[in-house]
């Protein structure tokens, strides 16, 4: 029951390091999730240890700041099944992480709308 809770509603991630380096950790993965496309944790992973300063200390990090940048919206998680998508086999399933679009603000223009005075 309670690890069935824990996994409805899991806490946010919380990052303890220096606001530099999570910024330049951020930074690099947006980098790699841009050159790369929509690709694994494990790729993901591959590509930022052959970079010279990636700021990711191991590979839980990369995987904390990816669940940080997903809350903040920053990148999407997409499922991808093998064959049958009810089949209960962990293998068949690959979890992509890419880019979110990004948002666009729609500014109505007060000049348009209003009535000319008289």
């Amino acid at each position: 029951m309670f690890a069935t809770a824990r996994r409805l509603c899991p806490r946010p991630a919380k990052l303890s390091s220096v606001g530099e380096q999570v910024e330049s950790a951020s930074q690099a993965l947006y980098k790699i999730l841009e050159q790369h496309g929509p690709i694994t944790a494990t790729e993901c992973w591959s590509h930022a240890s052959q970079m010279e300063s990636h700021a990711l200390k191991s590979k839980q990090h990369l995987k904390m700041m990816l669940r940080w940048m997903r809350e903040r919206k920053t990148v999407n998680v997409v499922c991808q099944h093998k064959g049958d998508k009810k089949s209960s086999n962990p293998n068949d399933r690959k979890f992509l992480f890419s880019i979110a679009p990004p948002k666009v603000l729609v500014v109505q223009d007060q000049s348009l709308t209003a009535a000319p005075a008289v």
